[in-house]
This record gives C-alpha cells, structure tokens and sequence, in this order.
C-alpha cells in the first residue's frame, strides 16, 4: 500500500488546477480594482462638490447684498456664466416670484455644473425680500442736512450740504418746482462746482443727474449746490434723491 501511494503524493498540480486557480486570482483582481476605481471616482465627484459648493454659495452671497429692484432680479431672469470665477464651472442664476407674496419675495436658485456637463454639482436657493423697515431705519437722506441758499436772478444759489453720518451719501437727482418768469425751464445743476446735469426742464420735473454726487462721511460742502434757470426765478422747492431710493424732506427758497 505505501508503495501504491508515494506516486500520488510526488504529484504537483494538475493543467486544469493551475487554471482554476488564475482564474480565481484573477476574479479577486479584478474585484479589488473595480472597489479601487469607484473609490477613485467618489473622490473625485466629492471634490468637484465641494468646489461647485463653494461657488454657489459665493454667488448666493452677491445676491444678498443686490437691491431688490435690480435687473438681475427681475422676475423670469434666467442666466448663466460659464467658467464662473475663472474656473472650470458654470453657473446658473434663476429668479422667481413667490406666489401669493404681492411681488414682495422673490425666490433665487442657484446651480453649478462642470462645464463639460449639464449634471447639476450643487444646488442652493436664497429669498429675496421687499421690506420696508420704516422710519426708525437709516437712509442716506436721513444723513443729508441742507441748509442756506438764495435766489440770484436766474440761479438758485449758495446751497450748503454737511453729511453727518460716518458713511457715504450718494445724490442722485433732485425733484423740484419753481415759478419766475412765463416760460421758465431749469437748464443746469452743479454740486460742488461740478455739472451734474444739462437739460430743459419744466417745474415739477424729477432730474437723475448724469453724475451722482458723492458727499463723503462727516464733511461739509460750503455753497455747493447751484440751479440756473433760463429766466428769472421767483421760487424754488427741492427734494434731493439719495441712491438707496431715500429722499429728503423739501426745502424751499
């Protein structure tokens, strides 16, 4: 008996053991580089989604600080930019009213997407409101005091601004009435000595001027505001506009 079994113990493995066993080598390869690859990929789609959420939270902090009444606000605006920021993204940027809400909310969404595709990366929304805080909220106009000035003939003149508050104001145009001779207009307005304005007017004319007029915070403008008028004037009253829509109460000569 032991001599009937040493031929089979000597025996290595047969052609077909061989291949059994690089086929089992093999599936157990291929298994671990399929995981590998879809590891690789979901890194990848991972980062491509922190970037892309990084853009549209970027963009969602631009509309937080537009006007509500701003073009890219408009109802039905609908737009995008390609490689937003200089990346390799594009972003898309769609506005909405709310219904129900008086045109007072509108709803903005915000979408990313490689550039190379249309799948959407990241996806944000943000609302926009139209309140009106009242009168214990600060405006521009709030900041503006007016005071002297005096009729010359044909020029509103001597007028002296001060910004009192310790940010900017923007003067943006006027609204103004005025009497003097038949047929009187308004034909320029200076703020500081510039010409912020050139036209013919008719009294009760609201005029947005071709250069706002800039007062920086806490200083005072001596004999800064000028009105020439095409006839004598009688009598002027303005009301002065600010950037942020706020307008002052009317003074009058």
């Amino acid at each position: 008996m032991e001599r009937e079994l040493k031929p089979f113990m000597k025996r290595g493995f047969s052609l077909i053991e061989i291949i059994i066993t690089i086929l089992i080598i093999a599936i157990f390869v291929s298994v671990i580089a399929s995981v590998f690859q879809e590891i690789v990929k979901g890194l990848g789609f991972s980062g491509d989604t922190v970037k892309a959420l990084s853009l549209a939270r970027l963009e969602l902090s631009k509309v937080n600080n537009l006007k509500f009444t701003d073009s890219t606000l408009a109802d039905g605006y609908n737009n995008t930019t390609s490689n937003y920021e200089s990346s390799s993204y594009d972003l898309n940027r769609a506005v909405s009213i709310v219904p129900s809400t008086s045109n007072n909310l509108k709803k903005v969404i915000v979408s990313v997407y490689s550039a190379t595709t249309t799948n959407i990366l990241a996806k944000l929304a943000t609302y926009v409101a139209d309140i009106n805080f009242g009168s214990g909220s600060e405006t521009q106009a709030d900041g503006l005091a007016v005071t002297s000035g005096d009729i010359n003939n044909k020029r509103l003149r001597r007028i002296d601004f001060e910004n009192t508050s310790d940010e900017d104001i923007t003067m943006t145009g006027v609204t103004i009435t005025f009497t003097g001779n038949g047929g009187i207009r308004l034909k320029r307005i200076k703020m500081d000595g510039s010409i912020v304005w050139n036209g013919n007017e008719n009294s009760g004319s609201t005029i947005t001027f071709s250069s706002p007029f800039i007062l920086t915070a806490g200083t005072f403008y001596n004999n800064a505001g000028l009105f020439r008028f095409s006839k004598n004037l009688s009598s002027a009253t303005v009301t002065f506009n600010m950037e942020d829509d706020s307008t002052t109460s009317s003074y009058s000569w």
